[in-house]
């Protein structure tokens, strides 16, 4: 039995979610860094859809209706922020959260604005990803809206 399912069913698809959709669009430029953390998705029991540039993402989002979108900062095409605004707009549904190595500019306002739950510093370790996804997941049943940013952000501080 999978650890993600026995601590927490809210990462699950419910029935009312389209068959088409996806538990979590992972949008990340290293093709070795999304497919380590596709695999340890999709062994924890979730669907899993890799986009390795933003403008494949933002492209299939409508059809994918991804619960969670795991978006990393520095693309080859658009930066994160751009690809979480356009996300946003087709999928309002969906939460996110973001990852990188570095953060060159990128402020707590903007990552607000754009209605991201969190950010991760880049090496994400697996069970720190999933904890924030569970409680993105959590609060997003509870409320009905996508999970957006808390009062303290994830391994990054702003000053």
């Amino acid at each position: 039995m999978n650890t993600l399912m026995t601590r927490d069913d809210a990462l699950r698809p419910q029935a009312s979610c389209p068959q088409t959709g996806c538990d979590v669009l992972i949008v990340e430029d290293d093709p070795a860094q999304a497919e380590e953390l596709a695999c340890y998705l999709s062994r924890a029991g979730l669907s899993v859809q890799v986009r390795h540039c933003g403008s494949a993402a933002i492209h299939g989002v409508a059809e994918m209706r991804p619960r969670i979108a795991l978006l990393d900062y520095n693309l080859p095409d658009l930066d994160g922020v751009t690809v979480a605004e356009r996300i946003k707009r087709l999928s309002p549904e969906t939460s996110m959260l973001m990852m990188s190595g570095r953060i060159d500019g990128l402020a707590e306002p903007t990552l607000r604005k754009v209605g991201l739950y969190s950010f991760m510093n880049k090496p994400v370790r697996p069970s720190q990803l999933l904890s924030a996804m569970r409680r993105m997941a959590r609060t997003a049943l509870k409320t009905g809206l996508p999970a957006t940013v808390p009062h303290k952000f994830l391994g990054i501080t702003f000053g």
